[in-house]
């Protein structure tokens, strides 16, 4: 394993020791600052004054309306309908506990679970039923939500941009289904027979100011376990106490009846977050797993022969066993 694999077994064990030390602070506060409720009030008021108004759906779906050959109108839809229930929730329960906390309304066991979780800098529970999976505290979840709403804003108000932010989605895996369907009709192919090849660009993503004649561009993924050097277009082993690297801007590309290339290649898993876990979903998609992003290697690839039981037939796996062991992946958002 590499160093940093301690440094981050380091950093679990912290997170959760204070975690609960926070969980046993005293309610009550002591001498002559503001009382808890007093700071329970100015976080929610703070927010509050923050928070969008929903989207008008049926505006957006005029907007963009759904369309043959533009299926990720479709996607913006979702999203946005989506993304309203959060927002909804928010405008909803701020207000309330800040009416609760000066005696307005009655203080449910709902709201003092939630004021509780501002206080210890958590998300509420109510929030996070209505959220997109995320590890992170308040403040940060707070400020990726704003980011979230921003990027589907200017989405709305100028059109699709040149590069997706891919950690800004609700449900990452609709939007990369519009994009095969987008090419699937634009070519006239049954949409079974296409998929993503993943071309690794150079250029910043300022200098990416078109949408490509095929597929789209992605961007903001973060590697841990590795990191991608564009001089040698190979993942390399990442950096001393440098945790996670941010990935280079990837052009999902779609080919039709497209083989897997056997060498050079590591297939590397891209979650939503950090846990690795997750569950199906009533979609059949994972709650944390997107898809495999098959990463260019300078490594040597390894092959493995596999009895498949159901045929008895002995089929050959490519292996990188380096990177495997090392627990290389990518995520759509970190902890911090």
């Amino acid at each position: 394993m590499h160093q940093n694999a301690s440094i981050t077994c380091d950093m679990t064990d912290a997170d959760s020791n204070f975690e609960i030390i926070v969980s046993l602070q005293p309610r009550v506060g002591g001498g002559t600052g503001l009382s808890r409720e007093d700071i329970i009030y100015s976080i929610a008021g703070d927010m509050e004054a923050r928070v969008n108004r929903p989207w008008d759906i049926e505006a957006v779906a005029m907007q963009y309306p759904v369309k043959y050959d533009e299926c990720l109108n479709t996607t913006l839809q979702q999203e946005g309908e989506r993304f309203n229930k959060l927002t909804v929730e928010l405008q909803k329960s701020l207000p309330t506990l800040k009416k609760a906390l000066r005696g307005l309304v009655v203080l449910s066991a709902e709201l003092e679970s939630m004021g509780t979780s501002l206080f210890n800098q958590f998300v509420p529970d109510n929030w996070t039923k209505q959220s997109y999976p995320s590890l992170k505290g308040l403040g940060p979840w707070f400020e990726d939500y704003a980011k979230r709403i921003k990027f589907l804003n200017d989405w709305i108000e100028a059109g699709a941009p040149p590069v997706f932010w891919i950690s800004g989605f609700f449900f990452p895996q609709g939007f990369m289904t519009a994009v095969l369907q987008n090419h699937a009709r634009k070519y006239k192919m049954p949409i079974d027979t296409v998929a993503f090849s993943h071309v690794m660009r150079h250029e910043p993503m300022e200098k990416l100011t078109k949408k490509p004649a095929d597929g789209c561009f992605i961007d903001g993924l973060f590697l841990e376990g590795a990191r991608w050097d564009k001089d040698e277009e190979s993942l390399v082993d990442p950096r001393p106490k440098e945790l996670f690297s941010p990935m280079c801007v990837i052009q999902l590309k779609p080919l039709q009846y497209r083989e897997v290339p056997e060498e050079g290649l590591y297939r590397a898993p891209v979650y939503k977050v950090l846990s690795r876990t997750g569950v199906l979903s009533t979609t059949g998609h994972s709650t944390n797993f997107v898809f495999w992003l098959e990463v260019p290697s300078n490594k040597p690839t390894i092959y493995r022969n596999s009895l498949v039981s159901e045929t008895n037939e002995q089929r050959q796996f490519c292996d990188n066993s380096e990177w495997i062991k090392g627990g290389v992946a990518l995520f759509c958002a970190l902890k911090y």
